[in-house]
C-alpha cells in the first residue's frame, strides 16, 4: 500500500493472534495496524500491505526494541507457517492472555455472582497437550521434492518442518514415512492428508479432488500405533486396507472411562487431554440432572459420558453419519442416550427438546444464535454453551442474556497451545 515505514507500539494480541499495534508515527495512515508476529510491549517498524474490512494489515520490518515478553520462536519455521501465532511470546503469558479473550468475550452478560475459571499454566512440553488430529497438505520443496506439511499464514504455500512442536510424536514420525513413501512412488499423490490419533490407534485419510485409483495401501515402514488408512476421493470414502481396524476414544464418566468409537469422518477435539477436562466440567455441572438434551451432538463425545452416568440424554446433530455413530455406540455400550437428526441451523421441531434439566450446546465456529434465540421456547433449567470462537460465544452469551438467562460460571480452555484459538465454556440459569 505504501513504501513509508510506520513505526509503533504493540497494545496486545487479538483473538487469533494478530497484534494490534498503535502508530506513533505522523506519516502513518492510520491510528492502529494488525501484524503478525508481534508481543505486547514491542516497539516495531512497520509496512502497510492491505486493508481489509477496514482494517489497514502490516508486515514487520523490524523490531526497534522488544517486550520483556518476547521470546525466540523454538520453532524454525514459525514465521512462515500460518499453524502457531503466539510463538513469540513467553510461554508463562499464554494463559493469560487467552483468558483475556475468553473474559472480554463474556464482559458484557457478568455479573458479580457470576464464577471465572480461567486457564491454569500449563508445561508446553507435555505431549499430552499436543494436537492429536490434523491435516497436512501436499506440495514440493525448492529440491522439487514432495514434502507433507502446512500451509502459510494467508498463503496456499507448503511450509517444510523438520518437526513440528505442536503435534505428537507419532503423527510426526508418521509424516516423515508417508512422505517417504511419497517420493518413491508408492502412493498415488494426494491432494491432502487427514490423520487423527485415537487411544488406540490412527485413522489415515488420503484425500484426492479427483479419482484414487489404488485399491491397497502398500506397507510402509512405520512402528507406532495401528493405522487405518482410507482413501476418499470423488466416489466417496472407502477403506485402503483391510479388515478395517476399529478405533475408540476413551472418554471419562462419574465411575470409568468408556470407549467410544470413532471413525474418520467423525469430529473429535483437537487435543485428547483438553476433551477429558472439558467433559469433567460437562459431569461437574451436570451434577443431579435426569434428562438432558444436547444439540449439536456430533458422534456423542460430550453427551455418551453424561448418559454412561446414569443421565437419560436426547441428542440432535446436522450431519446424518454422526447421528448414526452416536447411535451405535450408545447401544454397543447399553446407556440410554438416543440420537437424532435435525438441520438446527434452519427449521426443526423444537418440541423433543423442550424442559431438559441440562441442555448441552457445542456449535461449529459460527455459534448457536438460533438456538439461543429459542431458549424461551426449550425451558432448560440450565445451559452449558461450548464455544470454538470467543467472537460467536459473546453474541450467543448476549441472546442468551435477552432470553432472560444468566451466566453462573465461565470457563476458558486453551486446547490448541501456541496458536490463537481458545475455547470457552459457560454454564446458565434462570
Amino acid at each position: 500500500m505504501s513504501d513509508v515505514f510506520i513505526a509503533g507500539e504493540v497494545e496486545c494480541l487479538l483473538p487469533g493472534g494478530d497484534a494490534l499495534v498503535k502508530a506513533s508515527s505522523s506519516k502513518a495512515l492510520s491510528k492502529t495496524y494488525l501484524v503478525r508476529q508481534g508481543v505486547p510491549g514491542d516497539r516495531l517498524l512497520l509496512s502497510a500491505t492491505h486493508k481489509r474490512r477496514g482494517i489497514i494489515r502490516a508486515s514487520l520490518e523490524s523490531i526497534e526494541k522488544p517486550s520483556r515478553k518476547r521470546v525466540n520462536a523454538l520453532c524454525s519455521v514459525a514465521a512462515y507457517c500460518g499453524g502457531c501465532a503466539l510463538q513469540y511470546l513467553h510461554a508463562d503469558e499464554h494463559a493469560a492472555v487467552k483468558s483475556q479473550w475468553v473474559y472480554d468475550a463474556f464482559s458484557k452478560v457478568m455479573t458479580k455472582d457470576s464464577q471465572w475459571l480461567p486457564i491454569q499454566q500449563m508445561d508446553m512440553d507435555d505431549e499430552s497437550l499436543h494436537r492429536r488430529r490434523l491435516r497436512w497438505h501436499v506440495g514440493c520443496n525448492q529440491h522439487k521434492q514432495v514434502i507433507l506439511g502446512f500451509r502459510g499464514y494467508q498463503s496456499h504455500d507448503i511450509v517444510e518442518a523438520e518437526r513440528c512442536m505442536a503435534i505428537t510424536s507419532e503423527l510426526d514420525v508418521l509424516r516423515k514415512s508417508l512422505q517417504l513413501a511419497l517420493r518413491g512412488g508408492a502412493i498415488d499423490l494426494p491432494e491432502s492428508v487427514y490423520a487423527v490419533q485415537l487411544s488406540d490407534g490412527m485413522h489415515v485419510v488420503l484425500e484426492y479432488t479427483g479419482k484414487c485409483m489404488m485399491e491397497v495401501m502398500p506397507d510402509i515402514s512405520w512402528q507406532g500405533m495401528s493405522l487405518q488408512y482410507w482413501c476418499s476421493d470423488k466416489q466417496g470414502l472407502r477403506p485402503l486396507n483391510k479388515p478395517v481396524h476399529q478405533f475408540s476414544d476413551k472418554l471419562p464418566t462419574r465411575s470409568e472411562d468408556i470407549a467410544v468409537y470413532i471413525g474418520p469422518d467423525d469430529f473429535v477435539q483437537g487435543q485428547g487431554h483438553g476433551n477429558r477436562v472439558m467433559i469433567e466440567q460437562v459431569l461437574a455441572w451436570s451434577e443431579g440432572a435426569k434428562y438432558v438434551v444436547d444439540l449439536f451432538s456430533g458422534a456423542g463425545n460430550l453427551s455418551l459420558p453424561l448418559a454412561a452416568s446414569g443421565m437419560q440424554v436426547l441428542g440432535a446433530e446436522v450431519n446424518d453419519g454422526s447421528v448414526r455413530v452416536a447411535n451405535a455406540n450408545a447401544k454397543r455400550l447399553k446407556i440410554p442416550a438416543i440420537y437424532q437428526q435435525a438441520d438446527l441451523f434452519g427449521h426443526f421441531d423444537v418440541s423433543p427438546f423442550v424442559g431438559a434439566d441440562i441442555l448441552l450446546v457445542d456449535p461449529p465456529r459460527k455459534g448457536a444464535k438460533k438456538i439461543c434465540n429459542l431458549m424461551n421456547r426449550l425451558l432448560p433449567k440450565k445451559v452449558i454453551l461450548v464455544h470454538c470462537d470467543v467472537v460467536s460465544g459473546g453474541r450467543d452469551a448476549q441472546a442468551m442474556k435477552a432470553q432472560g438467562y444468566c451466566l453462573q460460571a465461565l470457563r476458558a480452555l486453551d486446547l490448541f497451545p501456541y496458536s490463537g484459538h481458545v475455547e470457552s465454556m459457560s454454564l446458565w440459569t434462570r
